[in-house]
């Protein structure tokens, strides 16, 4: 009996010596090496690429214009690419890969950047070193623990490295035209910490910011601009401009409209198109002088290319009108495009600048289609009565 016992004792250590084996070979298989069994060290974090613009390369592109002149335009480089690049760092920004260099690596099961979970590709683990991308939510600022940390079967590490703030993003803005003065909603991302908001090259105020949204003052004199944004992260700045898509008179009229190198204007109304007061934004507004009750602002357009709802992109007629002699708070404006006049109304007040936007679709038929004439029709004001138009386009 006690043989038995003994020959069962023998199968079973032979069997689980043989297991053991298997196993052991089938990981070191799997990772092409034995990894340290010690506890893991990191010896530093190196960056793997940068990224480079080669202004020195070129595109041409050839173009035949009207006459059948070939036109070749080139373009210079300036996107980034990425190049292979090894420098020992102590700090990156979120989305960027490194790479982490240390002793008995190779077990490792897990990599955090101040708490959250970065990921790595275990196929390309090796017991000196881990290929990690550092996650874009991964913390940042002065409060946090500047701290990378990676986890091995048989144990973990800890090592000195800061978040970098990544740069911000834009991702809309409303309202697209506004007054001076009026705060301007901007949404995104990575806005902690804004430092300057800016309009083409005109400073806005900061009255509001959060990771997401930031809230500006719209400065004077800004039309039509980029949109600029700078945090620690870096800049960026708008796909889209704010403002107008189009104007067909700012401080005079675009050319090709209302007789300015092509076009007309009128009717049954004194028309000055170089007023100087009141004027909502920079130095000249349009005066009209109603000499009936329904007269009107009518500018035609005469030029060579009239603007394409469709191509431009436009949405919304926008204007800024100032109730003058003999206009009363609560008087009103018809408003239309190319004809069409279906009773689409603005309201006026007396002394003051109101700001009017009016959807294209409730003023047009064809809304993909070009846009000839703007009316302001006087609707039964008093005779003579007078306003003031600015800034008109659209948006």
């Amino acid at each position: 009996m006690k043989k038995i016992y003994k020959f069962n004792a023998y199968l079973l250590l032979a069997i689980m010596l043989v297991t053991g084996l298997f196993s052991c070979s089938k990981k070191n298989d799997y990772l092409g090496f034995t990894p340290g069994t010690g506890t893991p060290t990191i010896t530093g974090v190196h960056t793997i690429y940068k990224s480079v613009v080669d202004s020195t390369a070129t595109t041409s592109s050839t173009t035949y214009n009207s006459s059948g002149v070939p036109v070749t335009t080139v373009t210079h480089n300036y996107n980034p690419q990425l190049v292979p690049f090894d420098s020992l760092v102590v700090s990156g920004k979120g989305g960027s890969q490194f790479r982490i260099a240390g002793t008995n690596l190779g077990s490792t099961i897990g990599v955090t950047f101040n708490g959250v979970a970065a990921y790595f590709n275990p196929a390309l683990l090796s017991d000196n070193s881990i290929i990690v991308t550092l996650p874009t939510t991964a913390p940042f600022g002065p409060a946090q623990a500047a701290k990378l940390t990676v986890t091995t079967l048989y144990g973990s590490v800890d090592y000195k490295f800061t978040v970098v703030q990544p740069p911000p993003s834009i991702t809309s803005f409303t309202p697209v035209a506004a007054s001076p003065g009026d705060t301007i909603y901007i949404s995104g991302t990575v806005f902690d910490n804004a430092t300057s908001v800016k309009f083409g090259t005109v400073s806005a105020q900061i009255v509001g910011n959060t990771s997401t949204l930031l809230k500006v003052l719209l400065p004077t004199g800004v039309v039509q601009a980029f949109i600029t944004i700078t945090t620690a992260g870096g800049t960026t700045t708008s796909a889209n401009s704010f403002g107008y898509k189009y104007l067909v008179f700012d401080d005079a009229l675009t050319t090709g409209w209302g007789g300015n190198g092509g076009g007309y204007s009128g009717y049954t109304s004194t028309i000055n198109f170089a007023n100087t007061s009141p004027t909502e934004r920079g130095s000249k507004s349009i005066a009209v002088t109603f000499q009936g009750s329904y007269g009107a602002l009518q500018i035609g357009y005469g030029g060579s290319a009239a603007p394409n709802v469709t191509t431009l992109g436009l949405k919304s007629i926008k204007f800024f009108v100032y109730g003058g002699s003999g206009i009363k708070t609560g008087d009103k404006l018809q408003v239309v495009i190319n004809g069409n006049y279906n009773g689409t109304t603005v309201a006026m007040t007396a002394g003051a600048w109101v700001s009017c936007t009016v959807p294209l679709s409730s003023l047009m038929t064809n809304v993909s289609g070009t846009i000839t004439e703007v009316v302001l029709q006087s609707q039964g004001s008093a005779v003579p009565s007078t306003i003031y138009v600015d800034d008109l386009g659209f948006i």
